[in-house]
């Protein structure tokens, strides 16, 4: 294709060139034509017939005529043949417009080729890392079968943990394929597929638009130095990362007063730090407990680690002394999470709520704990709460007080707890009788996926439809930008209702036949449906009501894999300390912030004498005003 080309240019261009020469060619001959003419013009008038005879005078006309005869024959010759290269001139103009046309078409159509090839490699190397995940996840999810699951003690959980499961609100948690319309002829398909080999000749489209926020350092070159003409200048960007430790020293001096007890005192040279920079009870700046803040619980690094870091870096501390900065950023951060309490539970809020298990060290043994965490989507706040680790009804009482609330939404195992006649003897929440008790859709839809998938259990699938159509109707609302007034019309509907309807008939034609027709897995499902069935649908009653519980679900993540990667806590202190610090930047990161720039603020703040802590919330921290 490349030597087509090539021809076609090579074509054009002698084209253009012999076209150039006929116009050369014109051009010398109309100059050499005026010179003549003004030669002929400027000499003097000649009589050649003179001293002839008659006869040789009528020769010699004779001889001048065939002379112009000739002359005149070729002027019209060679005007004749100058018109031919004109047109052909002419016709040569318009191949080669038709030509650049053409080239001009097949260039586009060359970038568009390599447009497409490298979304197509881009596209490629996406499977291959989605089904590279798909089988590390398959892996994880089954294990190894030489391995013998372990027995379950019969005092680790009660019965009512049954109606908690792994679903974590998202599809990886689901089972392999928890798509409710299964096609008939998926049961032929291969189940695996090889690794396809990583296709590194191709970059993310992220790649040549990195950089960095805030104005770049520019190193300009010297002009003067280039041996040769300049035909481009263009600012490559290149980036430092720079991790410095620094030790300062102050020199406290111990001095007395006159009739004053003695004290210690820094006392600045001229050029030098007004004050000691360390942060209130520790050794650091807010600098660095920032650092550490955000090492331990974004990147969730171990304090193991993080001291191997710090030691490579030459700096001499222990674990102890790292936890023990935190628990002193840690107080301050408890008075922050208090006010976003109170703002997270505010009259008619609408929260969800769940909880994760976690490992506690117990003196010389490990106890099974759970961490809580409530989500308010309207003002954009997560709070973590421990509670030494309890699962009982209790914990979220405790926490949510007298709090007027519109809504709880939770999983099936918390509905359980708080939802029916325990409700009524909960004293320290007598408000939370009032509210809406909602049971999130995804965690039924899990396990209807479960029965259809692990059990071929195919008598799920009206009731996977059902949730389907609930799901694209959220969808559509969400992309139609409805209000929650106009929400609440819609999912009023006839349409709605009438699947209502049907889904209700369905589970009562299941629950009448006789259970030894139902797998295990279905029969979860619905006995799980007609228990929380007002709790499932609560949503249709209300815009304002969320559909399930994925938002919290979502927020407790990050803790999940603190907890992964931490394998146990060292002890309740521990737990409350995750939980206090995971609150704040799951906060700031649901509101769209920058974690690492608000903890900076905000040790910053402190340590500046600022205490105005509903000032200090991640939105409102720039008004925060320092005494």
């Amino acid at each position: 294709m490349f030597i087509r080309f090539s021809h076609i240019f090579l074509l054009s261009l002698q084209l253009k060139i012999r076209a150039l020469r006929m116009k050369e060619l014109q051009h010398i001959i109309e100059q050499k034509r005026e010179l003549l003419a003004r030669e002929s013009i400027s000499r003097p008038a000649l009589d050649y017939s003179e001293g002839m005879t008659a006869e040789e005078q009528k020769r010699y006309i004779n001889y001048l005529v065939e002379r112009l005869e000739q002359a005149d024959l070729g002027l019209r010759a060679r005007d004749a043949v100058l018109q031919d290269f004109l047109d052909k001139q002419k016709e040569y103009d318009e191949r080669l417009s038709k030509l650049d046309n053409v080239l001009s078409k097949v260039s586009s159509l060359e970038s568009s080729l390599k447009e497409k090839d490298r979304k197509l490699k881009s596209a490629e190397r996406k499977v291959a890392d989605l089904t590279a995940k798909l089988k590390f996840a398959e892996k994880n999810r089954f294990g190894d079968k030489s391995y013998g699951s372990k027995k379950k003690k019969p005092y680790e959980e009660s019965d009512r943990t049954k109606d908690k499961d792994n679903f974590d609100g998202t599809s990886s948690s689901l089972p392999e394929s928890s798509i409710a319309n299964k096609d008939s002829d998926s049961s032929s398909a291969p189940t695996t597929q090889e690794k396809q080999p990583r296709d590194l000749s191709n970059r993310p489209d992220t790649y040549n638009t990195m950089g960095i926020q805030g104005a770049s350092k520019e190193y300009k070159s010297d002009l003067s130095k280039v041996p040769g003409r300049i035909l481009e200048r263009k600012m490559i960007p290149v980036f430092h990362l720079e991790v410095n430790l620094v030790e300062e020293r102050f020199e406290m001096v111990h001095y007395v007063e006159k009739g004053k007890k003695p004290k210690w005192g820094y006392f600045p040279v001229a050029g030098n730090p007004q004050i000691v920079t360390k942060f209130d009870g520790t050794k650091a700046t807010p600098e660095f407990l920032q650092a550490i803040a955000y090492e331990v619980y974004v990147k969730n690094v171990t304090f193991g680690l993080l001291h191997r870091w710090l030691t490579d870096l030459g700096m001499k501390v222990s674990e102890n002394t790292l936890r023990n900065w935190l628990k002193k950023g840690k107080k301050y951060l408890d008075k922050l999470v208090k006010v976003l309490k109170d703002v997270a539970l505010e009259k008619d809020s609408i929260v969800n709520c769940d909880e994760t298990w976690c490992k506690v060290r117990k003196y010389d043994h490990y106890r099974k704990c759970y961490i809580w965490v409530l989500v308010n989507k309207a003002e954009q706040i997560v709070i973590f709460f421990y509670e030494d680790g309890s699962r009982g009804r209790d914990v979220l009482t405790n926490f949510i007080g007298d709090a007027e609330l519109k809504s709880v939404m939770t999983d099936g195992y918390n509905a359980y707890v708080f939802i029916g006649d325990e409700l009524s003897t909960v004293q320290k929440s007598p408000n939370l009788k009032k509210a809406i008790h909602q049971v999130c859709m995804a965690h039924w839809k899990a396990k209807l996926d479960k029965a259809l998938e692990q059990a071929g259990d195919i008598r799920a699938l009206p009731f996977l439809s059902g949730v389907d159509f609930y799901y694209k109707r959220e969808r559509q609302y969400d992309a139609e930008g409805l209000t929650p007034e106009e929400r609440g019309k819609r999912r009023q509907d006839l349409e709605s209702k009438e699947m209502l309807i049907t889904l209700r008939q369905y589970l009562k034609i299941e629950l009448d036949k006789d259970p030894s027709e139902t797998t295990p897995y279905l029969r979860e499902a619905l006995n799980y449906l007609d228990k929380f069935w007002d709790n499932i649908f609560a949503f249709l009653k209300d815009g304002d009501l969320p559909i399930d519980n994925n938002l919290a679900e979502r927020a407790i993540r990050p803790l999940t894999t603190q907890r992964n990667s931490m394998l146990h806590f060292g002890s309740d202190e521990g737990a409350e300390m995750a939980a206090t610090y995971h609150s704040i930047i799951s906060t700031v990161k649901m509101q769209g912030r920058s974690a690492w720039e608000y903890l900076g603020k905000f040790f910053t703040k402190i340590f500046n004498g600022c205490r105005d802590f509903f000032s200090l919330r991640p939105d409102k921290i720039g008004l925060a005003i320092c005494q």
